[in-house]
């Protein structure tokens, strides 16, 4: 078992999601299938009707490719806003954030109408 910087879904459809960082990827995070961690592949949309999907405030506020998130290490960890809706890390809209304490305390990302990851370190599996 290790420590590593992790995606803890909070909010919205990939509450109780849990994503570990990987050291040198870049991981993308959005509505579209093509994104790492899609809102489309969520057991929360999954199980939602065509007609609830087209209501669901997040599906529509939420962009294709919404954020990317790279961790070239520990004490750097970059979050790159790619919407035009924006992406608030620890209450500030950002374009572009450098993350160096993560080893000391979770930052939250919130993105789209309700969607929310903290991110923090984890345990996971060697």
């Amino acid at each position: 078992m290790q420590r590593i910087p992790s995606l803890v879904g909070i909010a919205g459809h990939f509450k109780g999601e849990i994503f570990p960082l990987q050291y040198g990827k870049t991981l993308t995070v959005g509505r579209s299938r093509t994104a790492d961690f899609s809102l489309k592949r969520t057991e929360k949309y999954r199980g939602q009707t065509e007609e609830e999907r087209e209501k669901d405030e997040d599906a529509q506020t939420v962009s294709s490719k919404h954020f990317q998130i790279t961790m070239f290490n520990v004490r750097s960890i970059e979050i790159k806003n790619l919407s035009p809706n924006g992406t608030i890390v620890d209450g500030q809209p950002v374009e572009s954030v450098v993350v160096e304490d993560i080893s000391t305390r979770s930052h939250k990302i919130k993105f789209g109408a309700t969607g929310a990851f903290s991110l923090e370190m984890r345990m996971h599996e060697d």
